[in-house]
């Protein structure tokens, strides 16, 4: 008993020690103490932790944890996790379908996307993952709890589910490669319906292609932009198809402590449908360039904004390679709206809040071109009864009835 106390007492020293010295540097050059103390800890855990390591983990944790000290996205991207991202952007992966940030312990759903495993669950913006496979995700690095969620196509992963109002559930998925169709466009009544999934290299070549389609329509009194559960894309993307709808004005400001990120973003196309009202849609899982596009159309009044405040995240992450090693993502500005308003953390208000409410949808029939068929949900129904009623007044207004 008196050498277990003896023991305890000299670790207890020792550690003491470490926080004097670790106190007399606090001033000094953080390279040179990392530089001093990584390695040092580095070859105590090769000698006396209690089991053999991955040397290449503990490599990839320490740079995680330097990383998503700043904030939840920035990361370090090993040569799998760096290629897993190019091919998202592409628009092509293997994986459940989730974009998702690492919050408070567990992993936070920015949303699911579009006709992908975790879309036809019923996972939603909002919902928390606290175990991955049976692990739970606050022992996990972002690095491991991505690379479990991907996968080979045809495998499974198990998921458990907190979600508000409701008791934690167990979701199985089988992955699948998620090849994803950014646009999708239909008639509903008369009025033109856009669904822009995520903002990846295609989306804007898919939006012309459907805005073509509609103005070859006579009859249409509106068109209707959902964006709902958009987690977002790249910027490109954003910029090109917020100008479709705008002859000109700024799209986005950028603003970062470094001025050679600042930027001011304009129009880079004119208004593709000519004035024709709209509605943008936009919920919690509106995120990032759904949110530069929402907001840019809103400011210049271009479009009413309907639906729920979207999910804040106005931070811009610059990708930068590390030949052979992969890369890192780093938090290098902020978005603003053209009017100036911050989006991360708060958001796009919505001109017209109108909250989800399945129950009350109205089945209507839809004409073609269809290339896909969501249901006409409350949300939607009520956007195409404010651009019918829009239309109906600026008819009056013209005949003088």
């Amino acid at each position: 008993m008196i050498k277990k106390f003896n023991y305890l007492f000299l670790v207890l020293c020792l550690l003491s020690a470490c926080r004097q010295d670790s106190g007399q540097d606090k001033d000094g050059n953080a390279t040179r103490i990392i530089e001093s103390l990584l390695p040092e800890i580095m070859e105590k855990i090769r000698q006396d932790y209690v089991e053999p390591v991955d040397e290449q983990k503990l490599a990839e944790g320490a740079l995680n944890g330097l990383l998503t000290t700043l904030d939840p996205f920035s990361v370090y991207l090993n040569k799998k996790d760096y290629q897993s991202l190019t091919d998202a952007a592409k628009g092509e992966f293997a994986g459940v379908g989730l974009e998702i940030v690492a919050t408070q312990g567990m992993i936070k759903v920015i949303s699911a996307i579009d006709d992908t495993p975790a879309y036809k669950a019923g996972i939603k913006s909002g919902d928390m993952i606290s175990h991955i496979n049976g692990q739970e995700v606050h022992k996990l690095s972002p690095n491991d709890a991505l690379q479990q969620l991907q996968g080979e196509a045809g495998t499974e992963v198990s998921l458990t589910i907190l979600r508000k109002d409701s008791d934690s559930f167990v979701v199985k998925l089988t992955r699948a490669v998620i090849k994803v169709n950014p646009v999708k466009f239909m008639v509903k009544q008369d009025v033109g319906y856009i669904r822009i999934a995520c903002f990846n290299e295609n989306a804007g070549k898919k939006l012309h292609e459907a805005l073509q389609k509609l103005n070859s329509m006579s009859d249409i009194n509106g068109l209707i932009l959902d964006l709902r559960n958009n987690p977002g894309g790249t910027l490109e993307q954003a910029v090109e198809v917020a100008s479709s709808f705008l002859d000109s004005g700024i799209i986005v400001d950028i603003k970062s402590r470094n001025s050679s990120y600042n930027q001011t973003i304009r129009t880079i196309n004119q208004d593709l449908i000519k004035g024709i009202p709209m509605v943008v849609l936009i919920n919690k899982g509106s995120a990032s360039a759904s949110e530069i596009v929402a907001g840019a159309l809103k400011d210049h009044k271009r479009a009413i904004v309907m639906g729920t405040q979207s999910f804040g995240k106005g931070s811009v992450q610059t990708i930068f390679s590390i030949p052979g090693y992969g890369g890192f993502k780093l938090t290098t500005a902020s978005f603003y709206t053209p009017k100036g308003n911050a989006i991360q953390n708060k958001g796009i208000e919505p001109d017209i809040i109108v909250e989800e409410n399945e129950a009350s949808a109205k089945k209507e029939e839809i004409k073609p071109p269809l290339l896909s068929e969501p249901p006409l949900d409350y949300q939607i129904q009520r956007a195409i009864d404010l651009l019918r009623g829009l239309s109906v007044f600026q008819m009056k207004g013209q005949y003088g009835s």
